[in-house]
């Protein structure tokens, strides 16, 4: 019966843990995205035992075995997570386990349930943490001890093997790789190991080689982290163990009141680990975890009692001592402790019972598990994923974005505006998360900034324009704005409001275009082969760049020290180099430059054949420009060599600039 019920609670804790895994979380927080950010290092080939974090170190072990997963299960919201729900759910299956072994069938199941529908558990399954390693780290070296040193229910009759000696040292040197809480982990089954030695006889020659054994695989294994901390002290993980806690910043008796009240009262405020304020357990749940540990202490001569009690004493202060005390994420290793508590809380009251006194302990303990299957189901999936923090925090608006994206973009040309299209992009660029919590290929998209450039995809036919950020539209340049006015916002449900407008332009852009040869004339640069001819757009440049016009919509006359707005048109007809920039001139004479600006607002890697692109670039005059009438000419170079792409008349090289016009200072 135990058994088909932990299959039941496996197949509820799966669908808590996964249930709408691309929606909820609604995106990914910073934290998260710092580790993908080191994932994708470690794909890229920088395996180290330390990730320099700037501020702190970090241990790369989680971010290996990510970037192995996501190899395999690919990335996006879906592949990221898929590590953590595995990890929970395997240590749900440990758990029962373990307290199966160390006690009875009850226990067992009640442990499974209590993780199976808490919030806290399920939430840390569902992201992309190195705390989620910790729990079943945890619980396998407890099992692993278990099994090691037979402590459990009788003696086996059978000799003990050395595999779980062997599992055993290997899983206490890792986790020095995972986390500083690999250090607690390994002090308690020190600790442990010299408890059995001392105080329990009995121990055979072999056992004790066996143990020996099994400290020799720990020292083996972390050799390479001990000669990492000796050599980089300020990235190790021994400084980081209380996550720099201090007493000055908070009395240590206050941080460990705040983090028993949290298990049963007032937990986490931190809106990405919790319903700020929500406990831990309820507080029935927490009697019972109560009566456990005090059952675990009036039987403290028992070797399974003590395996507990002291793994709880030296993960204690690492779940307790925080600044930010009661802090969840630091209680991840001491979660499958509470659990064995609670299970063996409830066995102790149940079968302390008598007659239909059990029945009604029976009964008591399902309407417990239905209470906070029902009351975690509503808070994860209802309540939690509504909140504005949490939508802030997760950058939901991203995510949501994300989710339409990996829908549509297949089959819709997608341009995406985003005010920062810096290369190489940083990890917290809006461009950069976006390309994280997607599962289809980012190289299908084009991107602008929208405020001074705008991508036309495929000459301007049935598109979607994708706004990343609430302030997009308030800041583009009227001139740009119009274009996208043409086109329909869309009011979709699961869409953020004014994030998607969708756009069919190709007509307004080609009667746009073929003014430009009556409107606004060009001409080759005198120092051209061929002379200072008039250039007839559409104008070729190397390196699949087409320049098809400008807009000669403003005619004033410019003060000194007033600016000069320059708008180009330009098309893709290949694939463009990533380092291509736009630059506008300000000429005295053909030789002479009294002002310039070189810049480009969209992205140009990404440009497919037929692109449109839109640049509106700003030029300051100076102050102290003298009055006349200057010249304006433009073109395109490469940043990284400074070279100038020609310009190109048929087979013919005109020079590496176009003249478009003169504008009056006055």
């Amino acid at each position: 019966m135990s058994f088909a019920l932990a299959v039941l609670l496996l197949l509820v804790a799966t669908a808590f843990r996964m249930g709408q895994l691309t929606t909820l979380p609604p995106g990914l927080h910073n934290g998260e995205i710092t580790d993908i950010g080191i994932t994708e290092m470690v794909r890229s080939g920088e395996v180290r035992v330390f990730h320099n974090l700037g501020s702190e170190g970090r241990e790369g072990l989680y971010h290996t075995v990510l970037a192995a997963v996501t190899g395999f299960t690919g990335r996006g919201l879906i592949g990221y997570h898929m590590l953590s729900v595995w990890s929970g759910l395997v240590t749900l299956a440990l758990v029962y386990a373990l307290a199966l072994r160390l006690f009875n069938p009850l226990a067992a199941v009640a442990s499974l349930a209590l993780l199976a529908v808490s919030m806290w558990p399920t939430l840390l399954a569902r992201q992309v943490s190195r705390e989620s390693l910790l729990p079943l780290l945890v619980t396998g070296v407890l099992l692993t001890q278990a099994v090691a040193f037979s402590i459990y229910r009788r003696h086996h009759i059978r000799m003990p093997s050395t595999a779980a000696y062997a599992v055993l040292g290997v899983g206490l040197g890792l986790g020095l790789y995972i986390h500083p809480a690999g250090f607690a982990i390994a002090l308690f089954s020190l600790a442990y190991i010299a408890y059995m030695l001392l105080f329990q006889r009995g121990m055979t020659r072999q056992t004790l080689s066996y143990t020996a054994f099994a400290i020799l695989v720990l020292v083996i294994v972390a050799m390479p982290y001990l000669i990492s901390s000796i050599r980089l002290p300020d990235l190790a993980g021994a400084g980081r163990l209380l996550g720099g806690y201090t007493f000055t910043q908070k009395p240590p008796l206050q941080a460990i009141a705040d983090g028993l009240a949290g298990i049963l009262f007032v937990g986490d405020h931190d809106s990405t680990r919790n319903i700020p304020g929500r406990p831990l357990f309820d507080l029935v749940s927490g009697v019972f975890i109560l009566v456990g540990l005090l059952s675990a202490v009036n039987h403290w001569r028992k070797p399974r009692s003590m395996l507990l009690l002291l793994a709880a004493g030296v993960l204690a202060p690492v779940a307790f001592l925080s600044a930010d005390s009661p802090d969840f994420q630091s209680f991840s290793p001491l979660l499958p402790l509470l659990a064995l508590f609670f299970g063996l809380g409830i066995s102790s009251i149940v079968y302390g019972t008598r007659g239909y006194m059990r029945s009604v302990a029976w009964l008591g303990v399902g309407a417990l598990l239905a209470f906070n299957a029902v009351w975690t189901g509503d808070d994860v999936f209802v309540v939690w994923p509504k909140m504005e923090s949490v939508q802030q925090a997760y950058h939901g608006r991203v995510g949501r974005l994300a989710n339409h994206l990996d829908r549509t973009v297949a089959g819709i040309p997608t341009v995406v505006c985003s005010s920062d299209l810096s290369s190489p992009r940083p990890m917290d660029a809006p461009i950069q998360i976006l390309d994280m919590m997607m599962h289809h290929p980012a190289n299908q998209m084009r991107y602008a900034d929208c405020g001074t450039g705008l991508v036309l995809a495929r000459g301007g036919e049935y598109q979607q324009i994708v706004l990343l950020e609430e302030t997009t539209l308030e800041n583009m340049h009227p001139y740009l704005r119009r274009w996208l006015d043409s086109g329909d916002m869309s009011s979709h449900t699961a869409l953020p409001p004014e994030s998607v407008i969708f756009l069919d332009v190709s007509k307004e852009l080609g009667d746009t275009i073929g003014r430009f040869t009556t409107t606004a004339p060009a001409g080759y640069a005198p120092e051209a082969p061929g002379g200072e001819n008039l250039a007839v757009t559409p104008i070729r440049f190397g390196n699949n760049l087409t320049f098809l016009g400008y807009d000669r919509s403003s005619s004033a006359i410019y003060a000194p020290g007033s600016i000069f707005t320059s708008i180009t048109y330009w098309r893709a007809d290949g694939p463009l180099p990533d380092d291509l920039r736009i630059f506008t001139h300000i000429l005295s004479d053909p030789a002479a430059i009294v002002a310039q600006t070189d810049t480009l607002s969209i992205s140009p890697g990404e440009l497919q054949s037929r692109d449109v692109f839109i640049q509106i670039t700003f030029v300051p005059l100076p102050v102290s420009l003298p009055v006349g009438v200057y010249n304006i000419s433009t073109g395109a170079y490469r940043s990284s060599t400074n070279a100038r792409l020609p310009v190109l008349d048929g087979d013919r090289l005109r020079g590496t600039r176009l003249f478009l016009g003169q504008i009056t200072v006055g």
